[in-house]
């Protein structure tokens, strides 16, 4: 069983290209089964793309099916075959148009690799430091670099301090026993900065919690932005932090 694979971006443009010489040729009184059979081949390349509109596996249909037919050389469409085949690529080329509104072309503007970001938490931490994840907490670092691909850097370095704030509640409870009960957000750094005062006495899990405080407060005020360099800096400390952090 062949594996279906992602389709891209820049799979989608090869297909529209390829959908749209058909389309030319076929505009044509005389249409060489030749070129088509060309097309037809590289739209076929698509045809365990998952999300490509089932176009590729139609292409691998309609050229098995019509190689039959034209097996001699400098042999062209008959008017039904044309006709028929016509119908088809219209039907595609709407497919695509469909297909292309329900994407999102975006530049981030972060020094994180991009391809990184898609794949989200998993790209950063290992499967023994996702573990220590709650569902929860991995669902805010999903936001989060869901958040920095599209340039929305507020919401993405407050979903990741609000993750953090997970993270260092359970962290803190697990140290000391306390309990800190329901907490509003923001609370937990301050709670840890009331337990751990001086810098020089805190736990090393704890180093960025000046950090992460200043950029806690910065962000509560309605008229803050954060800003590309911020948001991706809030986020790999967290990603960090989540590497020192042991729970179990």
């Amino acid at each position: 069983m062949v594996e279906e694979f992602a389709f891209t971006s820049h799979d989608l443009l090869h297909m529209g290209k390829a959908v749209g010489r058909l389309s030319t040729e076929l505009a044509q009184s005389t249409t060489y089964w030749s070129v088509v059979d060309a097309l037809l081949s590289l739209l076929s390349i698509f045809k365990d793309a998952q999300n490509g509109g089932s176009i590729g596996k139609e292409a691998d249909k309609e050229r098995a099916h019509l190689s039959k037919k034209y097996t001699q050389e400098g042999a062209y469409l008959d008017y039904v075959d044309h006709r028929m085949l016509l119908q088809t690529v219209t039907k595609w080329e709407e497919r695509l148009d469909t297909l292309s509104k329900n994407w999102v072309l975006c530049c981030p503007d972060t020094h994180i690799d991009a391809g990184r970001l898609v794949q989200g938490p998993k790209a950063f931490l290992s499967n023994e430091e996702l573990s220590i994840l709650e569902p929860l907490e991995i669902h805010g670092l999903t936001e989060a670099a869901s958040s920095l691909l599209f340039n929305n850097f507020t919401s993405a370095e407050f979903m990741a301090l609000r993750t953090v704030e997970s993270l260092l509640k359970r962290w803190y409870e697990k140290r000391t026993g306390k309990k800190l009960g329901k907490t509003t957000w923001g609370e937990v750094l301050d709670k840890l900065n009331q337990e751990f005062p001086k810098k020089e006495e805190r736990p090393k899990e704890l180093l960025l919690l000046d950090y992460l405080r200043e950029r806690r407060n910065e962000i509560a005020h309605p008229e803050a932005v954060s800003n590309s360099v911020q948001a991706s800096t809030t986020f790999l400390n967290v990603i960090s932090l989540c590497e020192s952090l042991h729970l179990k």
